[in-house]
């Protein structure tokens, strides 16, 4: 019974380092697999970013021909209602048709 007793120690070491062993090797994978969604969340952000900007910019430029669009509409009633004939005031070189 003396003679198992190293023999069990030597197992006892052996399965506590294989856990130890294990645990390190969980912890790297949940490590990598974190890293990896963080880059992907980083990239989501980025992307979400540039649509939100491009959105922004898009809305400014519509707010700006409705604006024009608008003036140019009171300039042509004031014109009608003036009694002024044609040729109606000239169309905003800034806003399309």
């Amino acid at each position: 019974m003396i003679a198992a007793m190293p023999l069990t120690g030597a197992v006892v070491a052996a399965i506590l380092s294989y856990r130890a062993a294990l645990r390190q090797t969980g912890s790297t994978a949940a490590s990598e697999l974190i890293s990896q969604l963080q880059k992907e969340l980083s990239r989501y952000r980025e992307d979400a970013d540039r649509r939100a900007t491009a959105q922004d910019e898009r809305v400014n430029r519509l707010e700006r021909y409705l604006d024009g669009y608008r003036s140019y509409a009171h300039q042509l009633r004031t014109h009608i209602f003036a009694g002024r004939g044609a040729p109606p005031p000239e169309w905003p070189k800034d806003l399309p048709r």
